[in-house]
């Protein structure tokens, strides 16, 4: 059976980003509100999928979101890859580590986190349990000689 995103926000999300448009997935102690030492720029879509302490999990939201929607990298920090090494091997699984950027988490993750079209927040409590999806798709190099012996020329 074909696995689907059944809550109406993210699925919508998914099916409306376009190549290069980024999606934040943030663990459940990411700080958002206009309070927070890094407070959520205003522009940016917030979708809250906390259900319970743990779920739903990075794992499982990263894996569903890079299952039906087009994603072709992620930005992780070094601490994920410190700190996390659990869902830092989903990542490379999903995208493969020629995917995956490895960038400082503050500020610079911060401020990617907010050229993102959505924070996704999951109930994850994990060290670092986070992510920023790179929508697109990767393609092989298009044959161009290939397609130049196809034109007719006068």
């Amino acid at each position: 059976m074909k696995r689907r995103i059944l809550n109406k926000e993210l699925a919508a999300l998914v099916a409306q980003i376009r190549h290069g448009e980024m999606i934040f997935i943030a663990d459940a102690g990411s700080g958002t509100s206009p309070k927070a030492i890094y407070p959520l720029d205003p522009s940016v879509q917030y979708i809250d999928l906390e259900a319970v302490t743990g779920s739903p999990s990075f794992h499982d939201i990263v894996t569903a979101i890079k299952e039906c929607g087009d994603f072709e990298g992620a930005i992780v920090t070094e601490d994920m890859l410190e700190l996390n090494q659990k869902d830092y091997q989903t990542v490379e699984k999903l995208f493969g580590k020629e995917n995956i950027h490895v960038m400082h988490y503050i500020p610079e993750y911060y401020q990617m986190r907010d050229r993102c079209k959505a924070v996704v927040q999951t109930g994850d409590y994990g060290v670092h349990a986070q992510a920023i999806l790179i929508a697109g798709y990767p393609s092989a190099d298009i044959p161009m000689e290939w397609l130049k012996e196809g034109l007719k020329h006068d």
